[in-house]
């Protein structure tokens, strides 16, 4: 049995011990030659992934993808039998659709050219993923304690995520922490008219398009009037429906959603963009200074990329992109923040993480990045990054943060590139190229 695995993130525990932090369901199982095995496993090890060759007794549920060159199974009897356990890609340059049709009746959910890219690969664990995800975030304000947990079971059923607050002053703060989809909003609480609260979440521009459901006992028509005056998304009469209710948070969640990922993803690697990434560091800010969590701001940059699209086209200038933010998706966790914050540069936040405590990671994923090995035009190269750290706590707002980030990377590129730089205590730099692990 071939194997490659590779650790993902380190990070430390209230005891300054060290914590590798491996993302679940890596695994990939390769059907194929023995040469080829490892030219995969070497491939898929630089991103983390642990490669392993089939056998009858390998757990097969334990793995994401399985990949099957059709060589190897030409009657497709391990792909229907893998198929029912794991997603299955083969692994072929045949694209007769005769052979399509075969390939999805025996299970095969996609087919990946020759030589294996890891970056196609780590797209289908990605859509993988995707689907296990919640659908959405729905926020609930009423100062009906009973009523509220009723909604919320019913939503939580479905798969949503949900959070209730009883007293709507809590609002924006819940809103920050939360990040929700769509708020459902009583409107007669005693703390505050639900229309009021609404109005004065929508005087902070990034939550103007925040979806919102009216509830009220009280069915007038100039009262649901306003509520759709100020942006209301629908208004429903006490007592709700239940499975009503459920219908139409589905509905308008997903949507929301949908426009979302539109609004704030960049199209060619999936992260966040320039402005989504802005208001996530605002929200973290924010809530930093309630909790007093430190988060730390690493901005990377691309070595002489500008030479790579001049060298080699921008087509394959993309793919460097593509498979550098393949690495990030794949190297820090859920919780951390990653954007392409604007051509080749990228920006992420280390939630609950000192630029002391990042800095280890950036380097275990420069190390990593150098190493991968690009190809175009006959020709093999490789690329690599800088990168500058900023903790919140020497920064308290959203410019000196960015600067000082800003700053370090700029010093990384002055110190020959290929390197981590952080803020220090004081106004200086450290390099940490030569750090040893």
């Amino acid at each position: 049995m071939e194997s490659n695995s590779k650790e993902n993130s380190l990070f430390y525990d209230d005891n300054h011990q060290e914590i590798t932090i491996i993302s679940p369901n890596k695994i990939v199982i390769v059907v194929d030659t023995e040469n080829n095995i490892k030219e995969i496993s070497r491939t898929l090890g630089e991103f983390g992934l642990e490669v392993v060759q089939y056998t009858e007794n390998f757990p097969a549920e334990s793995a994401t993808v399985a990949l099957i060159n059709p060589k190897m199974d030409p009657q497709f009897e391990l792909c229907k039998s893998l198929s029912k356990k794991c997603k299955v890609l083969l692994t072929t340059d045949d694209r007769a659709f005769e052979f399509k049709i075969m390939a999805v009746h025996m299970g095969a959910k996609g087919l990946l050219s020759l030589p294996v890219n890891a970056v196609e690969v780590l797209s289908n664990l990605e859509e993988t993923r995707k689907s296990d995800m919640p659908e959405a975030r729905v926020l609930i304000i009423d100062d009906d304690e009973l009523t509220a947990t009723v909604y919320a079971l019913a939503l939580e059923k479905c798969g949503l995520r949900v959070e209730i607050i009883h007293d709507p002053l809590q609002a924006e703060a819940t809103i920050e922490d939360f990040r929700p989809d769509l708020v459902i909003m009583d409107i007669d609480m005693p703390q505050a008219n639900g229309i009021d609260v609404a109005q004065a979440i929508r005087l902070d521009p990034a939550y103007t398009s925040l979806p919102i459901m009216f509830l009220s006992s009280i069915y007038q028509k100039d009262i649901q009037e306003l509520a759709r005056e100020i942006g209301g998304d629908d208004f429903i009469k006490k007592p709700v429906d239940v499975n009503y209710l459920v219908k139409m948070v589905r509905m308008r969640a997903a949507r929301a959603v949908e426009l979302r990922q539109i609004m704030v993803r960049d199209g060619l690697t999936g992260l966040l963009n320039h402005v989504a990434f802005k208001e996530r560091l605002t929200g973290e800010l924010n809530r930093s200074k309630r909790t007093m969590a430190a988060f730390t701001v690493a901005l990377l940059d691309l070595d002489h990329f500008k030479s790579i699209n001049d060298t080699y086209g921008h087509q394959v200038g993309d793919t460097v992109i593509q498979t550098f933010a393949t690495l990030l998706k794949n190297s820090f966790r859920n919780i951390d923040i990653i954007a392409r914050y604007g051509g080749e540069e990228f920006a992420i936040i280390l939630l609950d993480a000192t630029p002391d405590q990042s800095e280890k990671t950036i380097n275990r994923i420069r190390s990593a990045f150098e190493h991968i090995e690009f190809s175009a035009t006959n020709r093999k190269f490789h690329v690599t990054f800088s990168c500058g750290l900023a903790g919140s706590n020497a920064n308290t707002s959203e410019e000196a943060l960015l600067s000082a980030a800003d700053i370090a990377l700029y010093q990384a590129k002055a110190n020959g590139r290929n390197c981590v730089c952080m803020q220090s205590s004081g106004s200086e730099f450290l390099n940490t190229a030569n750090l040893k692990e």
